[in-house]
């Protein structure tokens, strides 16, 4: 076998790079893997990889399929899921089912250095899904030489190659890629800059965070949502300033593209911009602020969520009661989320007791209850939970009663918290 077509499982580099590191680890302290063994160590077979009849074949195949068929097929490249160990290859298999287990394993692994030049000849295929199955190929193998051949046909003049080649590195996923899809956010084609912003948000290289921002200010809303999207990818705060502004941008994507981006920065600066988005028509857009708000975690964000509770939609309620919990600090519960105990939403009133125990608001302790007076067990449940995380002794008596509960689950959560309380006090 040509030593050269097969790629290492990442495993196996971690190893060796350790055992070189021996020395100098043992005399600085125990290593944090050393509890870590493998008792297939040394004796696993390296998978099967792709050569080009096999890669020829399936872009083959993908080309005359339905398009929702190829679609599935190419985004199931790398997944391996389905597969099966050689002895288990005849259980639940179909009568007359032919299992393929290597050429799929192979197509699921890595590609031989034979199959690189195939599949970049297949970056400008006319079937958009064959030429996402050959840059997934190419970008997933780790072969160096299929990456340096991916960043050369950037430069492509068909748009398709290069939209594709940038794709590609971002299966790669490979630093050294950085540049070279920096300099594509330039080129002529938005698909192409899109492709290249989508990668590079993949990268999570702060050094993209610049360009990036640059690229918020485009004509194209696509480019803007994509711009935005790898900014909350990369989490660099840097940007938080930037996507604020795009919270009131007249396209919704990108309202929406920014709002999630910064609640992946989770910087206490995209607070205002995301109070005002729960305001937005939009559905989807107060449905992710209010997301975005628990993920920032300031409270500068009460007033707005606990305004949110009266939100016409259902999911944002329950998304509010939920963010409001998770505020840092935040000491006095807004008087909507101890309403919302009583509220007609079942969902809705098991979140709102969670939150409660997590504020840690002692006032709520009457309404909490009267909540576990409810005949579902998981309102009952999480009224206990929050009782045992308030530090007030006129939760005890209710988690006595609850101890006795006709729900097993009710019972054992508040024994268990009547013994937290026995410990505490000894």
């Amino acid at each position: 076998m040509d030593i050269a077509s097969v790629t290492l499982p990442r495993w196996t580099l971690g190893l060796a790079f350790s055992l070189s590191l021996f020395s100098t680890v043992s005399a600085q302290g125990r290593h944090r893997d050393y509890d870590d063994v493998d008792p297939w160590a040394g004796f696993q077979s390296s998978g099967p990889v792709a050569d080009s009849a096999t890669v020829a074949s399936f872009l083959a195949g993908l080309a005359t399929s339905s398009p929702i068929v190829c679609q599935m097929a190419g985004q199931s490249l790398g997944n391996h899921w389905g597969s099966r160990d050689d002895d288990e290859n005849r259980i639940g298999i179909l009568a007359g089912e032919e299992t393929l287990e290597k050429q799929r394993d192979a197509l699921n692994q890595s590609i031989s250095p034979d199959a690189i030049s195939f599949l970049i000849g297949s970056l400008g295929d006319s079937h958009p899904c064959v030429r996402r199955a050959a840059a997934r190929l190419l970008g997933e193998s780790e072969l160096d030489e299929a990456t340096r051949r991916l960043r050369n046909a950037l430069h492509n003049e068909n748009p398709r190659v290069r939209e594709a080649a940038a794709l590609g590195l971002a299966h790669a996923d490979d630093s050294s890629s950085l540049h070279d899809l920096i300099a594509a956010l330039k080129d002529p084609d938005q698909s192409v800059v899109r492709m290249a912003a989508y990668a590079l948000g993949e990268l999570e290289d702060a050094r993209a965070v610049k360009p990036l921002t640059d690229l918020l200010k485009s004509k194209d809303a696509d480019t803007r949502v994509t711009a935005a999207a790898a900014l909350g990818d990369i989490e660099d705060i840097r940007a938080a300033e930037q996507l604020t502004s795009l919270v009131k941008d007249s396209d919704p994507a990108v309202r929406l593209a920014a709002v999630h981006a910064l609640g992946q920065l989770q910087d206490y600066r995209g607070t205002g911009a995301l109070n005002d988005a729960l305001k937005d028509r939009d559905v989807r857009i107060r449905r992710a602020a209010a997301e975005a708000l628990g993920q920032v975690e300031s409270q500068k964000a009460a007033d707005a969520l606990g305004k949110a509770l009266g939100d016409s939609d259902p999911v944002v309620r329950r998304l509010a009661a939920q963010a409001l919990g998770q505020l840092d600090g935040l000491k006095k519960a807004p008087e909507r989320l101890v309403q919302a105990l009583a509220d007609r939403d079942a969902e809705l009133t098991v979140i709102a007791a969670m939150s409660l125990g997590q504020i840690g608001d002692t006032t709520a302790v009457p309404a909490l209850a009267a909540a576990y007076r409810s005949d579902n067990p998981r309102l009952r449940y999480a009224v206990v939970s929050a009782l045992s995380d308030l530090d007030d002794r006129r939760a005890d008596d209710l988690l006595d009663v609850a101890s006795k509960d006709r729900d097993q689950e009710v019972r054992h959560k508040a024994a268990e918290a009547l013994k937290d309380r026995d410990h505490d006090d000894d």
